[in-house]
């Protein structure tokens, strides 16, 4: 009698790690198929700023200029983005940064918001002072989950839209960024990350990028 309970105890065991064996292969399997197939369910989702915007009406800034699309993560991220300036052509400029992605990016959304936000200050001339501030607003008009930074920063030798202040003058930074709050993947055209970053020289400037944004969609 013996013997026939040690087969079933190992029947049971082997059991056991063969289940585990299958579930470890069909993570596996699922993965390495999001990783091929993941660019291929994604597309490019451009945000931008309505044309019945204020100050776009009143023609105190204008835009969309300079739309451009990247990738990143090989085809994992997919990047659009708009310019926007001040009519003046140097007191601000907005840049509506819209990323695309199969996994929701909400957990590393401020590494991300970092990165994109030094990448457009360095495009402009620019040099980011410190590592922000988180900032405090509330604002009924933005996506309930918005996050709010500032930063300073500094013009440099290859400036172009601030390179009337002069070399080490000052630059208000404004960043606005927002994520979908539900789910981990999206198998419907992916998630769309929204960052909004507003170089001003002035705060009145950084105040109208700010109603800009508003009217992102």
């Amino acid at each position: 009698m013996e013997e026939p309970e040690l087969r079933i105890g190992g029947w049971e065991k082997e059991g056991k790690r063969r289940w585990f064996r299958r579930l470890f292969t069909l993570i596996l399997v699922v993965l390495l198929g999001l990783l091929v197939i993941g660019p291929t369910l994604i597309g490019y989702k451009t945000a931008e700023i309505e044309q019945s915007s204020l100050y776009l009406v009143a023609g105190i800034w204008n835009g969309p200029f300079d739309q451009k699309y990247t990738k990143e993560f090989n085809g994992h991220f997919k990047i659009s983005s708009l310019t926007y300036d001040t009519t003046d052509g140097r007191s601000g400029r907005l840049i509506v940064v819209s990323i695309s992605s199969l996994v929701n990016v909400e957990s590393q959304i401020q590494s991300i918001v970092v990165e994109k936000i030094k990448e457009k200050a360095e495009d402009e001339g620019l040099t980011l002072v410190g590592k922000g501030i988180v900032l405090n607003e509330n604002n009924d008009d933005l996506p309930s989950n918005a996050i709010l930074y500032k930063w300073d920063a500094k013009v440099t030798e290859t400036a172009n839209f601030f390179e009337h202040l002069g070399v080490g003058e000052i630059v208000h930074v404004k960043a606005i960024f927002w994520t979908p709050n539900v789910g981990a993947i999206s198998l419907n055209g992916g998630f769309q990350t929204t960052i909004c970053i507003a170089f001003g020289m002035n705060q009145i400037t950084i105040n109208q990028a700010t109603e800009l944004v508003e009217d992102v969609s």
